[in-house]
């Protein structure tokens, strides 16, 4: 099994799970995040004060795949986040050693 994470900016984020759904994924984990990349000053205006901003709101998403289907779902996330401009975010896939349903007591694969 695989957890695949992926930074991604907000308005993305319907997109990536309506591809995710037709591409069989059945769950993941969504997180209001901040950080920020190579850009670290953004100008930012708010109620009429003009602001330098360091960090940037994103969602993380992820999600635990059988170890055959985290290439492809790399790729219908790349596929459905894709921006032309920086900041579009990052996607990093790490091995996942077990997994247990706590209301079943399943494990492994069935526990998906």
């Amino acid at each position: 099994m695989k957890l695949v994470t992926a930074i991604l900016r907000p308005h993305r984020v319907d997109d990536v799970r309506a591809a995710l759904t037709t591409f069989g994924v059945q769950g993941m984990t969504l997180s209001q995040v901040t950080g920020f990349g190579l850009e670290l000053w953004r100008t930012q205006a708010y109620r009429g004060n003009v602001f330098h901003d360091e960090s940037v709101s994103n969602v993380r998403l992820e999600l635990i795949v059988p170890d055959v289907d985290a290439p492809d779902v790399v790729n219908v996330i790349r596929r459905a986040a894709a921006s032309a401009s920086s900041g579009a975010g990052k996607i990093w896939v790490l091995p996942v050693e077990g997994l247990v349903r706590i209301r079943t007591g399943e494990r492994g694969l069935d526990a998906l």
